[in-house]
């Protein structure tokens, strides 16, 4: 990731969690961020249009294990549509995801429709990935939020109920961000002086 890329998706997190009247160490709903950013949210079953065999196919077994959100823009308009299978702390991150690709203002030329009626990529790119993946992480548990909740916590299971995320999310982030390493010092600290 570019250089400072991290710091800025922090600031960026504490800005938007601001502007929604939210502290660092609160859940945030993606569904209210959403609103905010003026994008519309839907499940396969709210689009107009979708065939019953599309749905079939999107809700299904193999739907769920294939795809988690889409971004839809036309005309101005700004269309999530999400895998209405997944947990909801999974589809938490993929809405988190989705919405930090608008933020970075990520495009993608590459969607398009096949005859059969079907919505693909031709490409991928890893890096705009990297980024709203990252940035969806800041979003939904800003370093600073989850520093403050671990020390009051520091179970995963419990913080991921608090922020309404998966445990594996806040593992990862736990890990990515250092504070298990930081909270391992500041107790190995602790228990020196208190010798």
């Amino acid at each position: 990731m570019r250089r400072g890329f991290k710091a800025w998706c922090e600031r960026t997190s504490s800005e938007y969690r601001q502007a929604l009247g939210l502290s660092l160490a609160v859940s945030l709903d993606p569904l209210i961020l959403a609103e905010h950013l003026n994008v519309r949210v839907l499940m396969p079953d709210e689009v107009p249009g979708v065939s019953p065999k599309s749905l079939i196919q999107l809700k299904g077994s193999d739907g769920l294990a294939t795809w988690s959100a889409v971004t839809i823009t036309q005309g101005g308009i700004r269309l999530v549509i999400l895998n209405s299978g997944h947990p909801s702390t999974r589809q938490a991150n993929s809405l988190a995801h989705e919405l930090a690709h608008i933020i970075l203002n990520h495009t993608s030329d590459d969607t398009q429709w096949s005859p059969e009626g079907v919505l693909f990529r031709n490409s991928f790119d890893e890096e705009q990935e990297d980024e709203a993946n990252w940035l969806a992480a800041c979003l939904l548990l800003p370093r600073q939020g989850l520093l403050q909740a671990y020390r009051r916590q520091p179970r995963p299971d419990e913080l991921a109920r608090h922020f309404g995320v998966s445990q594996k999310l806040v593992n990862w982030r736990l890990r990515m961000t250092g504070i298990t390493r930081q909270a391992r010092r500041a107790a190995a600290l602790r228990a020196a002086t208190n010798r």
